[in-house]
């Protein structure tokens, strides 16, 4: 037998014999969701690492993107760091309007990449980007079927970065899963069509370290052990449900005033729009209101606002459901024509 032979039999017969890496199952928990605190995820960790954080329930959290996760890893010797950050979400349309931000921030992001550039640029200014990659074996399960219109599609990325910390130069890695949804409707213009995004990535995971010590695949193996507790799934599915039931009660009010004015603008009374910027809800209508020639008055007989003709400055419902309108500001129906009308409030 020649040596090289020998020597990597030896070699074999060595990492066979050699015991394997002493992990960790480690509970990542829930402290407030629920009656009591309760594990919600399990992962596999090396031994020794320790843990801190868990679920993040945060009603102010970006288009409502909430519960998330808020939980950190550390090796022993604390050189290793693997942090799953909060989720964040966001829309974008072609309506023209800039971005902007608020309890919904506008953001032109329709990919895990360019989600990836934005997160770098406001968590790890000034870090360099040495390698990108796509990740589809991070998405371990099928985005939701399409529905009402709505399509949807989910997309992972992956990123390795170099940056200076407390003056040790680190190596990053930087990994997310996105879920995206698309839309499409008509406009109030003929042909227009408009079109509308959502965006929310789960749990952006970073892993660091001192340069050269960076086990880049580690990431990915911990990723890979992540199981969610059966029990916490089943009060999580209650939760939804109930959530769900309450936006289809809000859905069922907001049709019915679409089909009584039936030139109401749907998109702005679509679950999952609601928690657009106020500003730009403004913006929009006022926008709709110079395109289309038309005035919006509060009427709660109608259960909302409805357009009518812009031309004439007041405005009545009268008791069959019919809008009366003048331009006189002298004129009441209720003595002029002796009907029964309610005046309606012009919404600026």
């Amino acid at each position: 037998m020649t040596k090289p032979i020998a020597l990597i039999l030896a070699l074999a017969a060595s990492l066979l014999a050699a015991p394997a890496l002493a992990s960790q199952r480690v509970a990542i928990i829930d402290p407030n969701g629920f009656e009591k605190p309760m594990p919600a995820q399990w992962v596999q960790l090396p031994a020794g690492w320790q843990t801190q954080g868990g679920v993040l329930w945060d009603q102010s959290a970006p288009c409502g993107a909430t519960p998330s996760l808020r939980w950190q890893a550390r090796s022993p010797d604390g050189s290793q760091l693997l942090t799953i950050h909060p989720s964040e979400a966001w829309t974008w349309d072609n309506l023209g309007f800039p971005p902007s931000q608020g309890n919904c921030p506008r953001q032109p992001i329709t990919s895990a990449r360019q989600y990836l550039e934005t997160w770098i640029r406001r968590q790890r200014p000034g870090a360099r980007v040495l390698d990108y990659r796509d990740r589809p074996d991070y998405v371990r399960s099928p985005p939701p079927p399409a529905a009402a219109g709505t399509t949807w599609r989910k997309e992972a990325g992956e990123v390795l970065l170099a940056y200076a910390a407390q003056g040790t130069e680190v190596r990053e890695v930087v990994a997310v899963v996105v879920l995206f949804s698309d839309m499409s409707m008509p406009g109030v213009m003929p042909g227009e069509v408009r079109r509308f995004m959502s965006g929310t990535a789960s749990g952006t995971t970073t892993l660091r370290a001192p340069a050269g010590r960076l086990e880049i695949e580690l990431l990915g193996r911990i990723a890979g052990t992540m199981q969610v507790d059966p029990q916490w799934q089943a009060r999580m599915d209650r939760h939804n449900r109930q959530v769900a039931s309450d936006g289809l009660r809000g859905q069922v009010a907001r049709g019915q005033i679409i089909s009584e004015t039936n030139r109401e603008i749907s998109d702005m009374n679509m679950r999952g729009w609601q928690d657009r910027n106020a500003a730009n809800d403004r913006m929009h209508d006022r926008s709709i209101d110079a395109i289309t020639g038309t005035t919006r008055y509060q009427d709660p007989a109608a259960g909302g606002a409805v357009r009518l003709d812009g031309f004439s400055d007041n405005a009545w419902r009268a008791a069959d459901g019919s809008y009366i309108q003048s331009d006189d500001p002298h004129f009441d129906p209720n003595r002029d024509l002796d009907t029964e009308a309610e005046r309606l409030e012009r919404i600026e």
